[in-house]
């Protein structure tokens, strides 16, 4: 009996040495492609299955019992149904080997121990936590004892009623601790890649030197600097990457950080590149100890600061600007304590403010000085209502920078730039920008009135051709998207140039814009659009207008020409009339263009033209044709 559970205590040693042996070289494994690590994982777990084996306890004739079916369980669960096969496979074919009444109970047991790791982790949410190899090391045992089913009856109830119970109390205990060895030493190396990971991505050079100042660990960034690679730089010293005198300066300082242990934080120094440009850097170093307490080498990051400098130095160069040209300014100036009382203020500052100026002194507090602005209405832009809100959050902003404009009730514009001072105090820059002001509000309204010019006919006052085919192109698109109708009317004033030739070209014109106003007098709704095509043509885009509606925006804008009954001697009618073309997309019509829709309606306005003029001639674009005639 002494003998037997020496054998089991053998045997759970040698599933715990395989398993910590993995623990340990999977870290270093982590380069290889993945099928190749689950292919050794399952290699290594068939192996010690066979290691178990072979110190196997004979608890029946043939029949042996050993701890195979923890390291199949845990390899099925960790590493999926290729590990779970080739594993439980490995172990098979040395069972099977090894012979016996139980060889093919065993291989069952084999089987179903590799099924009952990959079930559960298909199960068990992840990612897989401690618990779940309490769970894996209950099932296991419940499991693989079926396998003793394949026995003959009488040998399967010896084997119940004998070692069922502390076999699978080792069975669980064994199982467990496969378990959780392996997830440990997953966790552990899933936190050294993720910690490698971000001191290789950090943008900051990053690096580890021993006590001889060479390499033992740098991130991308040291080496991009220096054309290396990480793993070319092990081993180096500065020496061997940098100027003689640039190494030995940072030797000798690196030296002295090692014997007195005191930490180098944010050392900045100026380094030009090789094209001479100036780079300024900001370097931290810390000496690095063992667990006694020695100095064991250093841990540097160093940090490009060139921006930083340079803006330092552009913000003193302006604030330095600023003083000088403020001594000499002719705007209005003052100066209020950190309190919010004015300490200082020019004349100037106060002709700038001609309701409150005799309240603007030093000693005013500002919060009294808003106050008399609202009442007195001074400034526009000051609340009637809850002024006491407005003139909390300026007096609250007086030590910020910052900058607004005011509207003056005399239709004066002041900029106010506020800006704090060094020792507490904010220095008030007030300037007349009235003219400024009226000249942006002009350029503003010739801006919108060259648009307008760019997208208008002169004689019509609707839109042009180029800012039809603009609008054309649109409602396009957006009637695609949202599925919706969309028509198109092609409009041709008959028999214009006979009008032009009796009449004159100026009657023309006026011709012209009277059609145009009877045009835009039909269209009803704002998204409707009315153009001048070219010469005596005329189109308008009604967009969500389905052909029916398209057709009675046709027929009312005819029957109103005609009933203007402008004289035309040279028509069929004696007066002016029209001829109108309508082209519709209908909603599950998906393929537009504006190219089809405008050629759909022109070809209806030839259509309507040929049958006698003054008439309406409809088409739905990509379904049988629908005509109207008016």
């Amino acid at each position: 009996m002494t003998s037997s559970w020496q054998m089991l205590a053998g045997n759970l040693a040698v599933v715990a040495l395989v398993v910590i042996g993995w623990a340990h070289v999977r870290y270093w494994l982590r380069s290889i492609p993945r099928p190749v690590r689950i292919l050794m994982f399952a290699v290594t777990m068939g192996l010690g299955a066979i290691a178990s084996m072979s110190m196997s306890v004979e608890i029946q004739p043939g029949i042996y019992f050993d701890l195979r079916s923890s390291l199949l369980a845990v390899t099925g669960f960790f590493g999926g149904l290729p590990a779970a096969v080739i594993a439980a496979l490995i172990a098979s074919l040395f069972r099977l080997s090894m012979g016996g009444a139980g060889a093919w109970a065993g291989v069952v047991g084999i089987v179903l121990a590799s099924a009952t790791g990959l079930g559960l982790s298909l199960l068990l949410r992840r990612p897989h936590r401690a618990r779940h190899m309490l769970v894996l090391g209950l099932a296991t045992p419940v499991v693989t004892k079926l396998g003793i089913f394949a026995l003959p009856a009488a040998t399967a109830q010896q084997l119940v009623n004998g070692v069922m119970l502390p076999t699978t109390i080792l069975t669980v205990a064994a199982t467990i601790l496969v378990g959780l060895v392996y997830l440990k030493a997953r966790q552990f190396s899933e936190e050294r890649d993720l910690l490698a990971a971000a001191l290789a991505n950090a943008p900051d050079l990053a690096y580890i030197k021993d006590q001889n100042g060479r390499f033992a660990a740098t991130n991308n960034a040291v080496a991009q600097l220096h054309g290396l690679t990480p793993d070319q730089l092990i081993g180096l010293t500065d020496f061997d990457i940098d100027t003689p005198e640039r190494a030995q300066a940072l030797f000798d300082r690196e030296q002295n950080l090692l014997a007195s242990g005191e930490p180098l934080i944010d050392f900045e120094e100026r380094l030009d590149d090789d094209t001479g440009n100036e780079r300024w850097f900001s370097t931290t170093k810390v000496p690095l100890h063992d667990r006694a307490g020695h100095v064991i080498g250093l841990a540097g990051v160093t940090r490009d600061v060139t921006a930083e400098r340079l803006l330092q130095r552009e913000l003193l160069q302006s604030r330095d600007t600023l003083s000088y040209a403020l001594a000499e300014m002719s705007d209005g100036l003052a100066m209020f304590d950190h309190d919010g009382k004015m300490v200082f203020c020019n004349e100037q500052y106060r002709a700038c403010f001609p309701f409150t100026g005799q309240l603007r002194q030093p000693g005013a507090h500002l919060r009294d000085i808003l106050r008399a602005v609202v009442e007195s209405g001074e400034q526009l832009t000051a609340p009637k209502q809850e002024s006491e809100r407005w003139i909390a959050e300026i007096v609250a902003n007086l030590h910020r920078e910052s900058e607004e404009e005011v509207n003056l009730y005399d239709g004066r514009w002041l900029q106010v730039r506020t800006r704090p001072t060094s020792n507490g105090a904010t220095m008030v820059v007030v300037s007349d920008v009235t003219r400024f002001k009226q000249a942006e509000l002009a350029l503003h309204s010739a801006t919108d009135e060259l648009k307008h010019l760019v997208r208008t006919d002169g004689l019509t006052d609707l839109l042009n051709r180029r800012a039809f085919d603009d609008a054309m192109e649109t409602e396009i698109r957006r009637s695609g998207r949202s599925g919706t109708a969309l028509s198109l009317l092609l409009i041709d004033v008959d028999r214009f140039k006979s009008y032009n030739d009796q009449y004159g070209h100026p009657a023309g014109d006026e011709c012209l814009r009277i059609v145009s106003q009877q045009l835009k007098s039909s269209l009803k709704r704002p998204a409707d659009l009315a153009a001048r095509y070219g010469g005596e043509e005329f189109a308008a885009i009604l967009p969500d207008t389905d052909e029916d509606g398209a057709y009675l925006v046709a027929e009312l804008f005819r029957k109103s020409l005609a009933a203007r009954r402008l004289p035309h001697a040279a028509s069929e009618r004696g007066y002016v009339t029209a001829s109108v073309g309508v082209a519709t997309y209908m909603p599950d019509n998906f393929h537009r263009s504006a190219l089809e829709l405008i050629q759909t309606a022109d070809s209806a306005l030839y259509s309507a033209k040929a049958a006698g003029r003054d008439r309406v001639f409809g088409t739905r674009v990509a379904s049988k044709d629908r005509k109207y005639a008016g």
